[in-house]
């Protein structure tokens, strides 16, 4: 089982924890609002398109595989 966590040591990784989660999670907003605005956007060229449904596939690819693995 290992050598029990103290309070302070629990305390401090939870909010490295949190942190982290929330840093990632507005990166991925910023990354899916970026795509979402490419995709809409009539002047842009094709290959930007295919990079913004790239961008969204990998994405949601691994959002979908952090909740399977949870």
């Amino acid at each position: 089982m290992g050598i029990p966590e103290s309070r302070a040591d629990a305390r401090t990784r939870r909010i490295k924890d949190l942190g982290l989660f929330f840093v990632s999670i507005v990166i991925l907003m910023a990354l899916v609002g970026f795509s979402l605005f490419t995709l809409r956007d009539q002047c842009l060229i094709d290959e930007n398109r295919q990079w913004a449904l790239s961008t969204l596939t990998a994405v949601f690819g691994g959002v979908l595989g952090w909740l399977i693995k949870r």
